[in-house]
């Protein structure tokens, strides 16, 4: 559905863009993640045609985005970053306007005030919304068309957290309707619950691109499990190293213990098996936010 291959783009002195290749398959939700110049609003923009890249090649629906713009484009909407809103007219007046502009009909109007909850702004200037309305408005936008693809750089910025919750909605809704859906996002609670893949971007470079799950597994990133036996014994604590666990820690009755994530339950069923009799437990695991605060870290460069 759409190809990114080889990407570079300079700005001068700088590498915005440094070889940056991905596949975003059909009805697929893939999040791009990274600091503030990594290089997410170039890639969105050369993927849309606003840049015209120094090397590599897109493809949107088998179409090459720098031979056939024009066409390329007609399979997509894009919610840029920044909305520039025409301040004089008011939001049903803006909302008319681009539908006769894409030649849509009425019925899209009313599909996005509704999925967006627009009814209560549609009589307000533009000049009279707040930055989150004006964020709402432009995510009504970018979904009117009916188009296949949505590319969407930092679609939660300046949403509140009833905002952001709309979104999250909004955005499962869209992907049960079959669009193929790629953002940027600063949020990272968003990535376990909306991204099928995702591609976290360092000094203009894809240093990874896969599914969450995955990442972590690869990862071997750590859980943890408190445990309240009421048969507290130091042979459990021993049976739990021997288990698989990396750390464990006793208090009375209680144990604390760490281990790697597919290793856990194992640790759990163990000590189970062995007449451990456990009256409660409660399971937790890194965030994703661990995972790409320690991605961020390898790859910071070196002084």
């Amino acid at each position: 559905m759409l190809s990114v291959k080889n990407l570079k783009k300079r700005y001068k002195d700088t590498v915005a863009v440094d070889g940056v290749s991905f596949n975003v398959n059909e009805n697929e939700t893939v999040v791009l993640l990274g600091p503030n110049g990594s290089g997410k609003t170039t890639t969105l923009k050369s993927i849309v045609g606003l840049i015209i890249p120094d090397e590599g090649e897109i493809y949107i629906n088998g179409v090459n985005v720098l031979s056939e713009p024009k066409r390329a484009r007609s399979y997509l909407s894009f919610l840029p970053q920044r909305i520039s809103l025409y301040e004089s007219l008011k939001v049903i007046e803006i909302l008319e306007f681009f539908r006769k502009l894409r030649g849509l009909p009425v019925k899209r109007v009313e599909y996005v005030i509704e999925m967006l909850d627009l009814k209560d702004l549609l009589g307000k200037y533009a000049n009279e919304l707040s930055g989150g309305n004006v964020q709402r408005l432009g995510i009504a936008l970018a979904i009117m068309p009916e188009v296949p693809i949505l590319i969407l750089d930092e679609p939660t910025l300046s949403l509140d957290p009833e905002g952001v919750m709309r979104f999250k909605s909004l955005l499962s809704q869209l992907k049960k309707d079959g669009k193929t859906i790629l953002f940027t996002t600063h949020l990272l609670n968003e990535v376990d619950e909306l991204a099928d893949k995702v591609g976290i971007l360092v000094n203009g470079r894809l240093i990874t691109f896969e599914s969450a799950s995955e990442l972590k597994k690869k990862l071997k990133f750590e859980s943890k499990v408190y445990l309240v036996v009421k048969n507290m014994d130091d042979g459990f604590v021993k049976l739990a190293y021997d288990s698989g666990a990396i750390e464990v820690s006793r208090n009375g009755t209680s144990m604390i213990i760490k281990a790697e994530s597919n290793k856990i339950l194992d640790v759990i069923f163990n000590l189970y098996k062995s007449g451990a009799q456990i009256e409660n437990f409660q399971t937790s695991s890194q965030s994703f936010e661990a995972i790409y605060q320690k991605l961020m870290e390898e790859h910071e460069p070196k002084n």
